[in-house]
């Protein structure tokens, strides 16, 4: 009786190895196997605010859906393809590339949360556009958290590979980059400012102002920032003496001086420096321009620090110096195609 059952579950086993080559011969027959896995960082999760490193917190990475689409020279949409929960999770997925002519150069392009259940064609997608950047905002305890638009940060990407020959692999990397900057500030009275003046300056609030509305979700040569009116305002945050705020804008090119994104420091001076009493108090509001990386460029995926030193009492007297760091490196999808 016991040889009878092992017999049956040797047959089971046969079967079923039978059926996974069969499923692998069916795929190969239909098309190239491809294969996709996602690289991540294993660093810490957490970062110190207004840090030199532009690693991204977990919250900034995140991908809660992926759509991939794959074109044929001829702009002809081959795949068309949405990544199951399942498959995020594990940050692998399988699928067939159908009816591809080893050689044959495809353009793969990679969209993360964001619904593209619409497109189906390669100029519906390039002409993709996102505006909403008042979702990416919110408290400064809010965006130091979590993701404050619902899905996640929008993210994209591209890559061209010739498909290898039949019984190779063809591996395409896709870097994801978010379609959106992030601006960190910190300001701080200078140390001169105790020796000029009595009393103390507190920042309440800032605001970046003169921003681009919406963004091509692809990034492409001519940019599509809609009218410069996206405001956001954000009461400071602040620590041991520093007032800080986090926000994330949309991309814009350069810009002429006096129509660059503008930064706007709420303010008050208390000639007592004792704010628990409002007798001596004065509104005090700072005005300085964003110079980006240069030319008043803000460009999606950077990061950027702004470091706010106000010296006076008059809305000038504030030196703003900003420093260019490019945000972490983004999530890869690293494709394998295999006739």
């Amino acid at each position: 009786m016991r040889n009878l059952f092992l017999a049956a579950m040797a047959a089971l086993a046969f079967l079923a190895s039978c059926s996974t080559q069969n499923d692998e011969i069916l795929a190969s027959t239909e098309g190239a196997v491809v294969h996709v896995s996602f690289a991540d960082d294993n660093g810490a999760d957490t970062r110190a605010f207004f840090g030199t490193t532009a690693a991204a917190e977990t919250w900034e990475k995140a991908l809660n859906s992926v759509t991939m689409f794959v074109f044929d020279p001829e702009n002809d949409l081959l795949v068309k393809r949405s990544f199951s929960a399942a498959e995020l999770s594990s940050k692998k997925a399988t699928f067939s590339l159908p009816n591809v002519t080893p050689g044959t150069t495809c353009e793969f392009y990679a969209v993360a949360n964001l619904d593209a259940a619409s497109v189906t064609s390669k100029s519906a997608l390039l002409s993709l556009l996102e505006a909403e950047a008042a979702s990416y905002n919110g408290t400064f305890a809010e965006v130091t958290t979590k993701a404050k638009r619902t899905g996640g940060f929008v993210m994209s990407g591209s890559a061209s590979k010739a498909v290898a020959a039949a019984g190779s692999a063809t591996e395409v990397a896709i870097t994801l980059k978010r379609t959106v900057a992030k601006v960190a500030v910190q300001a701080v009275p200078s140390s001169s400012f105790g020796t000029l003046y009595q009393g103390a300056v507190r920042v309440n609030s800032i605001t970046l102002s003169r921003a681009a509305a919406r963004t091509p979700v692809f990034k492409n040569q001519t940019l599509s920032t809609g009218t410069m009116n996206f405001s956001a305002t954000q009461k400071s945050n602040v620590a041991a003496g520093k007032y800080q705020n986090l926000f994330y804008l949309y991309e814009n090119g350069p810009l002429a001086t006096g129509n660059r994104v503008l930064l706007t420091i709420d303010a008050t001076y208390d000639m007592d420096g004792d704010f628990a009493t409002p007798a001596g108090q004065s509104p005090m509001t700072y005005e300085v321009e964003l110079d980006g990386a240069s030319g008043g460029t803000i460009a999606r995926n950077g990061y950027y620090r702004v470091a706010a030193n106000i010296t006076g009492l008059v809305g000038q007297d504030c030196q703003v110096s900003v420093s260019v760091a490019e945000w972490e490196t983004p999530v890869t999808q690293t494709i394998e195609v295999g006739a």
